[in-house]
């Protein structure tokens, strides 16, 4: 879980990104790596899951997003718990990480870090994103701020607010809509009725 780059290494894949007009994502677990990123300019630190007063301030100085990919850590907690997949040292650092995560995740959102939604999949299978919102609710995150880093946020830390992230004339029509409110049970996510991409249906069970 620790620092694993030195920081002219970090600044030097920033500074590339750069050149390229790319965005650099830094998958961090303790608080020195998640400095670490912050300090050499990244846009998102993909887990954060030790982050602490030190790098939660720099989370706010820096505009970062923190992507706590509660999904990864749950996914492969629960691997470890159920099968000898994984050697036991890893399958230990699994289990201690994956319970850590949720609590520690809502300690930065509560002192007003700004959270985007990512899963990190194919660690857990492609298709089970919103389980990732349902973690993100037990956690204590509300509902409708859980909807916004899904899109607004989301949109911004890729880049792309002005195709995606909100219902507006002259963006992409990517919609999604459920049979209750999402806002009343983030469940419903997990049973989307209605599915437009680029302003064509793809899913409606919902007639």
């Amino acid at each position: 879980t620790g620092q694993q780059m030195e920081m002219d290494e970090l600044k030097e894949v920033v500074l590339a990104a750069k050149r390229m007009g790319k965005k650099v994502a830094s998958h961090a677990h303790q608080e020195d790596g998640i400095i670490a990123a912050l300090k050499a300019g990244v846009h998102s630190i993909e887990h954060g899951t030790y982050a602490g007063k030190e790098a939660i301030k720099l989370f706010k100085v820096t505009g970062a997003y923190l992507v706590p990919t509660l999904l990864a850590g749950d996914t492969v907690k629960r691997m470890a718990e159920t099968t000898d997949i994984l050697p036991p040292a890893v399958a230990a650092k699994a289990i201690k990480v994956g319970n850590d995560m949720q609590g520690n995740f809502i300690k930065s959102y509560n002192a007003g870090v700004k959270i985007a939604f990512g899963t990190d999949s194919a660690i857990s299978p492609h298709g089970t994103n919103a389980e990732e919102a349902v973690l993100m609710h037990e956690a204590g995150m509300p509902n409708d701020a859980i909807l916004v880093s899904a899109t607004v946020h989301a949109a911004d830390l890729i880049g792309m607010s002005d195709q995606l992230g909100t219902l507006e004339v002259g963006k992409q029509a990517d919609i999604i809509a459920t049979s209750g409110s999402p806002l009343v049970d983030i469940k419903e996510l997990l049973d989307v009725d209605f599915v437009m991409k680029g302003g064509t249906v793809h899913k409606n069970t919902g007639q």
